[in-house]
């Protein structure tokens, strides 16, 4: 789409994914300002001005939300204000994940899904679902989540927002508070931890990806076995048994968080590789529902009038 088309198109983006398949479809300064309003305020006001025959007028165009994103690319990154406001998922890039996806795309025998119950949850969902969510152990999930970067603030929104979904998705075996709204509970928490919570560490940097953790660890290996000073990008490609793309992308992950270095300067020579800086432990920065469990039951007993949901059990599910 154009640098303006998102203010000026007249299609409806409440409640709607926008969806764009490359990444270079973002790639105006203009256009992802648009998208970071649109994803941070759930709205869009532009203001324009407009020639009128009474002369330049202003005219503020105003575009309600709420409204998703989801954008692919094979970029190691997006643009940095718009990254924060986003769950980056890599893709596996493994022969074996290739080999799945190609035994998929040959099988005949797949039947076309009947999407008559999810159109009819969507309008349920819509209609007569209810929307308010309360998070009785909100504050204390705030309290033990590890403050590692700035960025948790929106990552933490949206952790919220995402129980809150899951809660209003299982609203029929959860109960309501005096006001009437959903009440989550541990369950709703673990759903989405098992998720997010990997994605979260990764977004903030205090764990490494898996895929960027084999690269560096291959690098070593092949710097003790060969006893050379470096390593070529095709000697790792090789050894990983992966294609050049994937590799090169992996590679330049590495090099961006300090694992890896070149120390080939010049452009068009094959790439020099080294070990950089020593890749950290991986810390988990959303804790386990058992943590928060019990972090939870300890404030609990040690705190009187406030109540907590009950403790995990079996969901039975939910028949729409």
């Amino acid at each position: 789409m154009s640098e303006r088309a998102l203010a000026y198109s007249e299609e409806p983006i409440s409640h709607r994914f926008l969806v764009i398949y490359e990444a270079a479809g973002l790639s105006g300064d203009f256009q992802t300002y648009l998208i970071r309003s649109l994803l941070s305020e759930g709205r869009l006001r532009y203001e324009v001005v407009e020639k009128t025959s009474e002369g330049l007028k202003p005219r503020l165009i105003e575009r309600e939300g709420p409204t998703d994103l989801i954008v692919t690319t094979t970029s190691v990154r997006l643009h940095p204000e718009n990254e924060t406001r986003l769950l980056s998922l890599s893709v596996a890039d493994t022969q074996q994940q290739t080999r799945e996806v190609l035994a998929a795309l040959a099988c005949e025998s797949a039947e076309e899904p009947d999407i008559e119950p999810w159109h009819a949850l969507q309008k349920w969902l819509e209609l007569g679902a209810e929307h308010r969510v309360t998070v009785p152990f909100a504050e204390t999930l705030a309290g033990m989540i590890r403050p590692v970067a700035v960025r948790l603030k929106r990552d933490f929104g949206a952790l919220l927002n995402l129980i809150k979904a899951h809660t209003v998705l299982h609203q029929a075996t959860r109960e309501r508070d005096e006001e009437g709204r959903i009440v989550a509970v541990f369950e709703d928490y673990a759903s989405v931890c098992e998720l997010v919570a990997d994605l979260v560490s990764e977004g903030v940097e205090a764990t490494v990806q898996p895929i960027v953790r084999e690269t560096v660890e291959a690098v070593s290996r092949l710097l003790r076995e060969d006893d050379e000073e470096s390593i070529t990008a095709n000697a790792l490609r090789q050894d990983l048994k992966l294609e050049k793309g994937p590799v090169s992308r992996r590679i330049k992950l590495a090099i961006e968080a300090g694992y890896l270095k070149n120390l080939e300067d010049r452009k068009g020579k094959p790439a020099r590789l080294i070990l950089g800086d020593p890749m950290p432990k991986d810390l988990q920065v959303l804790p386990a529902v058992g943590e928060l469990m019990r972090e939870c039951f300890t404030v609990s007993s040690a705190s009187e009038g406030i109540e907590h949901p009950p403790p995990p059990k079996a969901d039975p599910g939910v028949d729409f």
